[in-house]
C-alpha cells in the first residue's frame, strides 16, 4: 500500500463547505415546504368538503339527522332498520371515499420533519469527519479495529483514515444527544453555547423523530423518560405512552429554526477553534447568516445569533460594527426598544465611517440624518443603489413617499460632482 504525501495532505472538503452544505439543506427544505404547504392544505379542504357532502348524503338515504344520529349511537342497542335499497345507495355514496387520502398537510410536515433532524446529524457526522481530517494523529489510541482484508481494499493512508475516522463517527452518533454533545464538549473541546441554544428543545424534537420513523408516531416509555415536556409548545396533559403524536406547522416552524441556530452555532465554534488561520471567513459567514435571517425577516434566529457574536473575539473591527448592526436590526424588529437603546448607546460614532452613521440613523429612525449621509456613504464607502434597495436596516424607510427618490437624487448629485 503506498502513501501519497499530496493527497494525504489536501482537504477534501473545508468548514466552509460543511456550513454550506448544512444551511442549503435547511433552505431547500424551507422552500419545499413553501411550495407544497398550499398544494396539500388545498387538497385537504377537498377531501374534507367531499367527505362532509358525503356523510350529508348519507343521513339523507337513512333518513336521519345529525342529533338523532348522536342518541342514537349512544344507546347498546342499534335502533336502525335499513332496507337492502339503502344500503346499496350506502355503498354507492361511500365508494367514492377509499381511494381518498387525507390529511396531505400532515404527512408533508412529518416527512419534512424527519428530514430536518436527519439533516442535523448529518452536521454532526461532517464536523467529526472534519476534525479528524485536519487531525488525524487523535485517531492514534483509540480501540477502533481493522482487519487486513479490509486493509487490502486502501490505496493509500488518507482512505485508511477516512475509514477509521467513519467508525469513530458511527459510534457516536449511536448514542443519544446527550452523548454527542458531551464528545464535542468534553472532547472536541468546543463551545456549544448553552446559553443560547435550546438543547432540550432540540433533544426533544430527536425523540419524535425516533417514534415516528421507529414507532408509527405512538408515544412510548422511551419518549416521555428523555424528554423535557415543558419544551413542548401548546399542551401536554395529552403525551401519553400510545397516543399518536403529529407535526404541525407550529411545531415544525419551532424545531426548524431552533437547529438552523444550533447548526450555525456549532459550526461556528469548529470553526473558530480548528480554523484559527480563518477568523476572518468565520466572521464573513456569520454576517451573512445573520443578514439572510434579517432578510427572511426571522427576527429571533437573527437576535440568537446575534447574541453569539458577543462571544466571538472577530478579526476586524469592520466585521464586529456589522455584526452588531444586524444583532440591533433584530431587536428593533421585534420592537425591543429598552435594548435596543442600550446597545445603540455603545457606538461610539465619532470614528464611524459614513455607512455606520446612516445604520445607526435608521436604527435610532432619525430621518434627518439618515439622509445628509447618504452622499457620503456613496462616496466613501461605494454604496451602491441596490444596497438601499435591498437592505433590510432601511426597510422602515422605504416607506417614505419620497425616499426612492432622494436616494436617486444623491446618486445623481454624486455623479455630477465626479465629472466636473
Amino acid at each position: 500500500m503506498g502513501t501519497n504525501k499530496k493527497e494525504e495532505s489536501k482537504e477534501q472538503y473545508g468548514i466552509d463547505t460543511i456550513h454550506y452544505g448544512f444551511t442549503e439543506n435547511l433552505e431547500s427544505l424551507g422552500v419545499f415546504i413553501i411550495n407544497l404547504s398550499p398544494i396539500a392544505e388545498k387538497y385537504d379542504k377537498v377531501i374534507m368538503q367531499r367527505t362532509k357532502e358525503t356523510l350529508e348524503e348519507a343521513l339523507k338515504i337513512i333518513d336521519v339527522s345529525k342529533n338523532e344520529l348522536k342518541r342514537k349511537g349512544k344507546k347498546k342497542t342499534s335502533e336502525f332498520k335499513l332496507t337492502e335499497e339503502q344500503i346499496s345507495k350506502l355503498v354507492s355514496v361511500f365508494e367514492g371515499l377509499h381511494h381518498l387520502a387525507p390529511f396531505q398537510i400532515e404527512l408533508l410536515y412529518k416527512s419534512s420533519f424527519v428530514m430536518l433532524v436527519s439533516y442535523f446529524d448529518f452536521l454532526i457526522s461532517d464536523l467529526i469527519h472534519y476534525f479528524y481530517q485536519i487531525h488525524p494523529e487523535n485517531l492514534s489510541g483509540k480501540e477502533l479495529s481493522i482487519t487486513l482484508n479490509e486493509l487490502k481494499l486502501f490505496d493509500n493512508l488518507t482512505e485508511v483514515i477516512n475509514y477509521v475516522a467513519s467508525k469513530e463517527v458511527d459510534r457516536v452518533l449511536y448514542g443519544n444527544l446527550e452523548d454527542q454533545r458531551g464528545y464535542f464538549k468534553n472532547y472536541l473541546k468546543i463551545d456549544l453555547g448553552e446559553s443560547i441554544i435550546h438543547w432540550d428543545r432540540i433533544n426533544e424534537a430527536i425523540e419524535r423523530r425516533n417514534i415516528i420513523v421507529h414507532n408509527n408516531s405512538k408515544i412510548n416509555r422511551r419518549y416521555l423518560r428523555n424528554v423535557d415536556l415543558s419544551v413542548i409548545p401548546g399542551k401536554t396533559k395529552n403525551l401519553k405512552e400510545g397516543k399518536e403524536i403529529g407535526i404541525d406547522r407550529d411545531y415544525f416552524t419551532i424545531v426548524f429554526d431552533e437547529i438552523l441556530i444550533a447548526g450555525i452555532i456549532l459550526t461556528q465554534s469548529c470553526w473558530r477553534k480548528w480554523r484559527k488561520d480563518d477568523i476572518d471567513g468565520a466572521d464573513s459567514q456569520l454576517v451573512e447568516d445573520m443578514y439572510d435571517a434579517l432578510l427572511k425577516e426571522k427576527w429571533t434566529v437573527a437576535e440568537r445569533l446575534g447574541l453569539f457574536t458577543k462571544e466571538c473575539k472577530v478579526s476586524n473591527e469592520r466585521n464586529r460594527l456589522f455584526l452588531e448592526i444586524n444583532y440591533c436590526q433584530s431587536l428593533k424588529w421585534q420592537n425591543k426598544k429598552d435594548e435596543l437603546e442600550k446597545e445603540l448607546e455603545k457606538f461610539d460614532t465619532s470614528t464611524l465611517s459614513p455607512i455606520y452613521i446612516l445604520a445607526l440613523s435608521a436604527l435610532k429612525s432619525d430621518r434627518d440624518s439618515f439622509y445628509k449621509n447618504v452622499e457620503k456613504a456613496i462616496i466613501v464607502d461605494k454604496m451602491e443603489e441596490a444596497d438601499f434597495m435591498k437592505w433590510p436596516l432601511f426597510r422602515e424607510l422605504r416607506k417614505d413617499r419620497d425616499y426612492e427618490e432622494r436616494v436617486k437624487a444623491a446618486f445623481i448629485s454624486v455623479s455630477q460632482k465626479k465629472q466636473k
